[in-house]
């Protein structure tokens, strides 16, 4: 693939672990879906997506999140972010080991994520672990959208419970559960 500098949107299912090919002729994108089969997701290092304003990561396989870390490091215009877990659910209520927060806030965060969706939501450790450390940084966010994998009712509250406690530093921010 070529570099495609006027690229306005791109939808990218990766099956292999050849992540970094098939992103580095995306870097300058507006809208951005992934959708990532492989066991692990490999991410792209030294890539910077200066014109990414709208992200859908589609996370079909573990390893996901750190894709998801370089990809909010490396997108400093995003104002759109949707995670959408299509994996199939597994007995585990635990978050496979993977995802840890950046050591610095990522720039998007600070000043331009307006919107985070998460459709599928669970509710285990490291999805309470990424969703908190999202919903304290983005300073501009106005609505966070999380709709769970569940149909429990008091598992669904018990989410929401977890979900409403957590503080935001935008004021203006909405928290909506469906």
């Amino acid at each position: 693939m070529e570099n495609m500098p006027a690229l306005e949107e791109a939808c990218v299912w990766i099956t292999s672990g050849v992540t970094q090919k098939f992103l580095k002729p995306l870097t300058s994108v507006h809208r951005l879906s992934l959708w990532l089969s492989l066991s692990e997701a490999m991410h792209p290092s030294g890539m910077i997506f200066n014109q990414l304003v709208h992200l859908d990561l589609y996370t079909l396989a573990e390893g996901w999140w750190d894709l998801l870390t370089c990809m909010l490091q490396d997108s400093p215009k995003l104002r759109f972010l949707k995670l959408t877990n299509r994996k199939l659910r597994s007995e585990s209520k635990e978050t496979p080991i993977g995802w840890r927060p950046s050591s610095s806030v990522p720039e998007c965060l600070l000043s331009s994520i307006e919107a985070f969706v998460w459709i599928g939501y669970n509710g285990r450790q490291r999805d309470r672990e990424m969703t908190t450390f999202v919903l304290k940084n983005a300073t501009c966010l106005k609505t966070a959208t999380f709709s769970p994998d569940s149909t429990d009712l008091e598992e669904k509250y018990q989410m929401l419970k977890v979900l409403a406690s957590v503080p935001t530093t935008s004021a203006s921010s909405q928290l909506l559960f469906d």
